[in-house]
């Protein structure tokens, strides 16, 4: 008679945070595809949304759907924070992009006030503080680069990647893969209206649905799952390791080595954010859900931007 060994079996809780991890190491391939593509970002944009929405169609359930109006303001959020994170990767470095972009939960601590009727409390502020401090190490480092287009248009996928997050706050009643869907059938209806949009070669073509599917399609999935048994915050947390790997992987496949100040700049904001999703959260009560809970389908923190 065979002895069976014991196979190690892992909890659900493990399960998800491997889950999550795993997406947000999908979702770092971002800048090396950009980079690695030759058409233009509006090009980009169209071909990514397009391939995501074919390859989500199998998951979609009709059920829950969101209000119309609720979409039209989505759409228009979600297109602007693709076009300018793509528009920023390609006219500066994918470091500067990524960092840049996720300074989207302090726009949210900044404009909760006004948008949200939220009280701003002096924890916000420290956060907030932190990241313009790294913000400030990035734009005074990289002063006469050439890279200052890239970077503005950096922080304007972060300020409106944190206005889409506030959407999706309001928008928590539907079903979140249907409503991805929508959002990305929509954007890109619209763009393949541009002139040119279609004009990129074969090889290109490949790689963005490649991308689609790699870098959007896989990983919102395994994140979506990964949800059912971690908590948002925590969630929002592993998906730091996404702009960590994002120019790490860029450095070792394309050779673009960002700056000093980009290192530190960028090392200051991820501080910010891991500060922001632990001491200060547990500062505040009520932001942190007990480890194995089912969490609320959308969280306030970093989501992949497309």
């Amino acid at each position: 008679m065979v002895a069976r060994l014991p196979t190690p079996s892992l909890s659900p809780l493990t399960t998800g945070r491997l889950t999550i991890l795993l997406a947000a190491v999908l979702w770092s391939t971002n800048g090396v595809f950009i980079k690695e593509i030759d058409a233009d970002a509006t090009s980009i944009t169209f071909f990514r949304c397009f391939f995501a929405a074919i390859f989500l169609v199998p998951l979609v359930r009709l059920r829950n759907a969101p209000r119309p109006f609720d979409v039209v303001i989505g759409v228009g959020l979600f297109a602007a924070l693709l076009w300018l994170f793509v528009s920023s990767t390609k006219e500066t470095s994918a470091a500067n992009a990524i960092f840049l972009q996720y300074t989207a939960p302090f726009y949210v601590i900044a404009l909760a006030p006004v948008l949200l009727r939220e009280r701003l409390r002096g924890i916000d502020l420290a956060a907030l503080v932190i990241c313009l401090t790294g913000v400030v190490i990035l734009f005074a480092g990289n002063a006469g680069s050439g890279d200052l287009t890239g970077m503005i248009m950096g922080l304007g996928s972060g300020l409106f990647f944190g206005l889409y997050m506030m959407w999706l706050r309001r928008m928590k009643y539907a079903n979140s893969v249907l409503l991805t869907f929508i959002h990305c059938g929509a954007v890109a209806l619209i763009f393949a209206f541009v002139p040119g949009v279609w004009d990129v070669s074969g090889r290109d073509a490949a790689l963005l649905a490649l991308m689609a599917a790699v870098q959007f399609a896989i990983p919102y999935t395994l994140f979506a799952h990964g949800l059912h048994t971690v908590a948002s915050t925590e969630a929002s947390l592993i998906a730091l390791v996404e702009p960590v790997l994002n120019p790490i992987w860029v450095v070792l496949i394309i050779g673009e080595i960002p700056t000093l100040a980009t290192a530190i700049g960028g090392a200051v904001i991820i501080v910010g954010l891991i500060l922001r999703y632990t001491l200060f959260a547990r500062w505040s009560p009520g932001t942190i859900a007990e480890p194995g809970t089912v969490p609320e389908q959308q969280s306030d923190g970093p989501l992949p931007e497309g």
